[in-house]
């Protein structure tokens, strides 16, 4: 799918690449497709599973595994660890026009937190919670997105950017609007209407976040919650959350983490129906000419 907003720099990996293909060559039929979608893709691999891979490879994850025991790795948790290495000690090369500097060494650690937490996330997109985050911002008729204090402008993007890839996701705020979206039906649920709600909270957590759990679990809307490592309380209300680790050095909880999950949602919602997405922006960028606001 095309990016809607801009193209990005992309990471290379030239170490891994050359390992790979310098292999192919010794290697049966199925093995070699395998490596063939690796050194085409490897700026990827650190957000894949064996199953992703053999999927996209149109092979099985057994051969995917022969593979990676070839190469010397002991699954994909061994390539993601060599990745992660590169990755620290700087021998990734990082597309750019600007010419890179030495960083100091506080910087450093700020960056080594920085891409751990990442790799937390992208981990966590791998493993078998996501799915049904995913499922629960899809297959809903409308999405809630709360934030609170410091971290409301981040959850007031994400309900922006997730309103390009699906309809009817709303904003709400308990202490602006006194939850006067969920007056209807009695205080609950229309027969056959789905909701969820996606809250985003950090330390010191916001006293609405538990109350707005507890709502949604009693009167039936999926809950997800997107918060640091820190967040005890979401267990008590839903399975569906993710732990942004925010710890990096900084003088405040680092928000990156929780901004890559977020983005993270948005692109697997609206890869969900890509034919759909396309036609969404389609008529998104029609209306947004007309205004000029680009």
């Amino acid at each position: 799918m095309q990016d809607a907003f801009s193209k990005h720099p992309q990471v290379k990996q030239p170490r891994l690449v050359e390992k790979i293909r310098g292999i192919i060559p010794q290697l049966p039929k199925q093995e070699a497709r395998v490596a063939q979608y690796m050194a085409l893709n490897a700026k990827y691999l650190g957000f894949e599973t064996g199953a992703s891979i053999a999927k996209k490879a149109g092979t099985s994850e057994v051969t995917v595994g022969r593979l990676l025991r070839r190469l010397g790795y002991k699954g994909m948790a061994g390539l993601k660890q060599e990745i992660k290495i590169d990755h620290t000690a700087g021998t990734l090369d990082i597309n750019t026009e600007q010419d890179t500097t030495e960083i100091n060494t506080l910087m450093k650690h700020v960056l080594d937190s920085e891409i751990q937490a990442l790799m937390s996330i992208f981990e966590q997109a791998s493993g078998p919670g996501w799915a049904s985050i995913i499922q629960a911002v899809c297959n809903v008729d409308t999405v809630f997105v709360s934030g609170y204090q410091s971290i409301r402008g981040v959850a007031e993007d994400f309900s922006r950017r997730l309103s390009l890839a699906r309809d009817d996701v709303r904003f709400i705020s308990a202490h602006d609007s006194m939850l006067g979206e969920w007056i209807g039906n009695s205080g609950g649920l229309a027969d056959g209407h789905k909701e969820c709600l996606v809250i985003i909270d950090v330390v010191p957590y916001a006293r609405e976040a538990e109350v707005l759990s507890k709502l949604c679990r009693d009167q039936g809307r999926d809950l997800v919650v997107v918060s640091d490592e820190f967040c005890h309380w979401a267990s008590d209300y839903t399975d569906m959350i993710i732990h942004a680790p925010s710890k990096s050095g900084l003088f405040l909880e680092s928000t990156g983490a929780i901004v890559a999950a977020l983005n993270l949602i948005v692109h697997a919602v609206a890869e969900n129906d890509p034919q759909a997405t396309s036609q969404r922006l389609e008529r998104w960028q029609s209306m947004t000419r007309k205004l000029r606001v680009f």
